[in-house]
């Protein structure tokens, strides 16, 4: 996993983002910090670090800006290569490359 990660102002400046309450946005922060080179993360873990609820991806996944992939909780999310570029000799493909393809 990258040690950096972008975010895009057109996404967390969007009033579709700031019009979620601020423990969803705080919780979409944390996801993409910590997602794979594919947008991919395990959201279970990062909800409890975080303190936040299932009720904040709920809400990250009405608004579309995740997609949860199973009931693990592994969530991709939506707009990340608009937000993460990643050049191929430094990529790392996803242990859930397969739910990717399939959700």
């Amino acid at each position: 996993m990258a040690e950096r990660r972008m975010f895009s102002k057109v996404v967390v400046e969007s009033a579709r983002f700031l019009k979620m309450p601020v423990s969803s946005q705080n919780l979409y922060f944390h996801l993409a910090m910590n997602a794979d080179d594919d947008g991919v993360v395990e959201t279970y873990s990062i909800i409890n670090l975080v303190k936040a609820n299932e009720d904040d991806l709920r809400v990250l996944y009405a608004k579309g800006f995740v997609k949860i992939l199973n009931e693990d909780l592994v969530t991709y999310i939506s707009d990340w290569r608009e937000q993460n570029k990643i050049r191929p000799d430094r990529k790392k493909d996803s242990i859930y490359a397969d739910l990717v393809v399939s959700g």
